[in-house]
């Protein structure tokens, strides 16, 4: 008796083993799988990411036609905002129709940001390539006369509203709160498609593609725009760009392996450094304001700035503050930059400071 039992012991060991053996060579986590250095894995695509930052980049530069007094086209604006009839001087973002900027947009900001268009646009008929002041829009120049930026009768300056505005409530939103979250992390990641991958496995390379950086960043930052142009102008102090490289690349290699655990954590280190980019941006523009206080171009093109990062706040799921303290602050910024105090841009600061622990480098952003 004693003889069977020990045999029938050995028997469902062997057949353990064996199982287990079996899951591993059907594709379960590996822990064992290799890491690159760079962002290069076989089966990725991230076009629609490219896409939508030329589009910025296209729109961005036309708006910046008004720096030299140009008036701008409403219509033209919001179609490239929507890629709609041919707005693109680049063909082939026209001809790529499935693809705009406004559909990838929180829908709670996309009347906000038509309506950032239309008053610009209004602003430019309005100053008609006149001197801004405060009540009059138009062209102000630093008082060192190297810059000069336009704004409206309250010193805003639509183009950093929403270009910057865009990169939060598009490209931000989208990678850390779509790309990266449930709905398209929970599905499937088996079956390879040739140039994409799995479907997991491509819906992470879009999220990637948001953040505006070559592949071997930040050892290469040429090229880098966007989220990845700020990341590494604050990187001195934040030092934030490899650790949401290292996140991109770790969670991507994990993805394949059937790392699931692993990748999750790489999803909460990609949102809180990506979040981290855009509150150290804001106190720096913050800095940069009072600064410059006592030059209206400067001011008011640096809390233009900061505004629009302040904003992009609201959309990461980790958030380190709620929207009514993200609206709070930007309360204290108020609506007209001509007259804004030295108090006001302090207490933004201090906010934002205090909820991301930036005490020890707060003036040196």
């Amino acid at each position: 008796m004693n003889k069977l039992r020990l045999l029938g012991l050995a028997l469902l060991a062997v057949f353990a083993f064996t199982a287990c053996d079996d899951d591993n060579t059907a594709g379960e986590n590996d822990e064992n799988y290799e890491i690159p250095s760079t962002y290069d894995f076989e089966n990725v695509s991230y076009t629609g990411q490219i896409q939508r930052l030329d589009m910025l980049a296209e729109l961005t530069s036309y708006m910046k036609t008004a720096n030299d007094g140009a008036v701008l086209d409403a219509q033209a604006m919001l179609d490239m905002y929507a890629n709609e009839n041919n707005a693109f001087e680049n063909s082939e973002l026209n001809e790529a129709d499935s693809k705009e900027l406004e559909n990838k947009t929180v829908d709670a900001d996309i009347s906000l940001f038509k309506t950032f268009i239309r008053d610009f646009a209004q602003a430019t008929v309005d100053a008609n390539g006149g001197v801004g002041s405060n009540g009059t829009p138009g062209v102000v120049t630093s008082n060192d006369g190297s810059k000069q930026y336009f704004f409206d009768a309250n010193g805003v300056e639509h183009i950093q509203y929403i270009e910057k505005g865009l990169m939060g409530s598009c490209f931000y939103f989208q990678g850390v709160s779509i790309y990266l979250a449930s709905g398209k992390m929970d599905v499937d990641n088996e079956e390879i498609e040739e140039g994409k991958g799995t479907a997991m496995e491509h819906h992470w390379d879009e999220a990637f593609g948001y953040l505006g950086v070559p592949t071997d960043f930040p050892a290469n930052t040429d090229g880098a725009r966007f989220w990845g142009k700020y990341s590494n102008g604050r990187d001195g102090l934040l030092s934030t760009n490899e650790a949401i490289m290292n996140a991109f690349i770790t969670g991507r290699a994990a993805i394949s392996n059937k790392d699931l655990e692993t990748r999750d954590e790489q999803i909460e280190i990609i949102r809180n450094e990506w979040e981290k980019v855009s509150a150290g941006t804001a106190v720096h523009y913050l800095n940069e304001a009072n600064a410059a206080f006592a030059d209206d171009a400067i001011r008011n093109h640096t809390l233009s700035e900061a505004w629009a990062f302040i904003h992009a706040l609201k959309y990461n799921p980790n958030k380190k503050l709620t929207n009514a303290e993200v609206d709070g602050i930007l309360e204290e910024l108020g609506d007209n930059f001509y007259t804004i105090s030295t108090d006001n841009i302090n207490a933004a600061k201090a906010a934002l400071v205090e909820a991301y622990g930036f005490e020890d480098i707060q003036d040196q952003l």
